[in-house]
């Protein structure tokens, strides 16, 4: 596993999330100079329900279980989780490492500076969360 991605493994998940595919080239190059590697290992819990949102992440290799309420969900490459939490405070589902991973992490306080050279991405977060807070 690469525990440091280029910039180009980066810039090719960003064309993998279908919410980033279609951004300007300069508004995915802005995400990426944000985004830190963050390996796990399998079983490894990444964020948990309840606790304050402070990142957003983006899976860059590996499997992640996201346990809802009532359910779980299997995250892949190309998916993102977190933005429920960095939006509004706090998570809401608990995240773990199924296998060794890779995630790219957005810390919280690099969102008002996106916010300034890319100003969908507000609105990128804020539509996923509700598709997934109505999905629950």
């Amino acid at each position: 596993m690469n525990l440091e991605p280029n910039a180009l493994d980066v810039r090719r998940l960003l064309t993998r999330v279908p919410q980033l595919a279609q951004a300007p080239f300069e508004a995915r190059d802005a995400v990426a100079a944000c985004l830190r590697a963050r390996p796990t290992a399998p079983g490894e819990i990444v964020i948990s329900a309840g606790t304050p949102g402070d990142s957003l992440y983006f899976v860059l290799e590996g499997e992640f279980e996201v346990v809802l309420s009532d359910r779980s969900v299997t995250l892949k490459p190309g998916d993102f989780f977190g933005e429920i939490g960095l939006l509004y405070g706090e998570r809401t589902a608990t995240v773990s490492s199924r296998t060794e991973g890779l995630l790219l992490a957005l810390p919280g306080e690099y969102l008002p500076r996106l916010r300034s050279v890319f100003p969908g991405i507000q609105a990128i977060l804020e539509k996923a969360a509700k598709e997934r807070i109505q999905r629950r």
